[in-house]
């Protein structure tokens, strides 16, 4: 008897994967149209790519690679290579020319084989490839220092592991994001009140999160006992509180506006996300929720400020998940940064 189900997850896997594919060589035959027109158009400028596509977090921390690639190349022509996703994040960096969209990992392994960059910095670790494509990315500098996706938390902060992976000197420096004057009337428009506490619940990695029913619990506590309003933001609301007090946020803002948001926070409070590198980069006072991460249990991903231990405070119960935190740590690290109650 014919398992017509499993025929049909098949061949759609395939119509996926083959359309897939067609549509990467259809991508980088336009990019590389492209790139040619504009290395006609800089003359004698070198055409150099850093190379960060992906996840937000990431993008956010080494944001300052962007600086130190100028510093190196202040005459030439330097583009961000990134998912159309996280355009956002490089869009308006003011030591970049502009921004090439990544269809997939094995688009950009059929990019740099076509030679089309004089210069490359590629801070992605070897062999995260498209679930479609055959292409293994390689990045043999990563590779000549032994940094893997078994031991990069080990080695140091995102920032301190990636830029060496790119055949930079490792940086340390704060990172930045730059709000746009059009983001930030948009962000106004939504009235968000001063001074809020600005909360993010639910990571890309359900390994990084806190349970729900805790995060309830500290809202209305919060509500309770401090006068401060309350924002969530993120992609989903995890929140089911009622009260005038709090307002999600979730899904309703782009990457800057949400950004813009957390900057404005008399206090944000998050799981390790890219909210979270926003709060480092926005110079807003954090509370971070950390715990075991695979085999990783003592590693930090900051560099900057709250690397240097400036305005953040970060909870870690070592050898255990972030989902078995003790609510209580939590609630008395709030209690430490927001002082005695103000009750309204």
């Amino acid at each position: 008897m014919v398992d017509w189900s499993r025929f049909q997850k098949l061949w759609t896997y395939r119509f996926h994967k083959y359309t897939h594919i067609a549509g990467k060589f259809w991508s980088f035959a336009l990019k590389y149209v492209q790139l040619r027109q504009l290395k006609r158009q800089i003359g004698t400028r070198q055409l150099v790519v850093i190379i960060l596509s992906e996840q937000m977090g990431d993008i956010i921390a080494c944001e300052p690679v962007a600086r130190e690639v100028r510093r190196l190349h202040p005459n030439d022509y330097i583009i961000w290579m990134v998912r159309k996703a996280y355009v956002e994040l490089v869009r308006y960096h003011p030591n970049l020319d502009g921004y090439v969209i990544e269809k997939c990992p094995g688009e950009r392994v059929q990019l740099l084989r076509s030679g089309i960059f004089d210069v490359v910095y590629n801070m992605h670790i070897s062999h995260r490839k498209c679930k479609y494509c055959p292409e293994d990315p390689i990045n043999p500098t990563a590779d000549k220092i032994g940094l893997t996706f078994d031991n990069y938390y080990d080695r140091g902060d995102l920032l301190y592991m990636f830029s060496q992976a790119a055949g930079l000197p490792a940086i340390t420096a704060d990172p930045k994001m730059y709000i746009p004057q059009s983001v930030r009337q948009t962000t106004g428009a939504l009235s968000i009140p001063a001074n809020p506490i600005v909360i993010h619940c639910q990571s890309s990695h359900v390994m990084r999160d806190w349970p729900a029913a805790n995060w309830n619990k500290l809202i209305a506590w919060l509500i309770s006992t401090y006068h401060y309003p309350i924002i969530e933001v993120g992609l989903t609301t995890t929140i089911t509180e009622t009260h005038p007090k709090f307002r999600s946020l979730a899904g309703q803002l782009s990457l800057l506006e949400t950004a813009e948001v957390i900057r404005q926070a008399r206090l944000f409070i998050g799981i390790d996300s890219g909210p979270a590198h926003m709060a480092n980069a926005m110079d807003t006072e954090a509370i971070i929720l950390l715990g075991k991460l695979f085999d990783f249990v003592d590693y930090l991903p900051y560099s900057g400020r709250f690397k240097r231990g400036e305005d953040i405070t970060i909870l870690n119960d070592y050898g255990h998940p972030c989902a078995e935190l003790p609510y209580s740590w939590v609630q008395e690290a709030v209690q430490e940064r927001l002082g005695q109650p103000k009750l309204v």
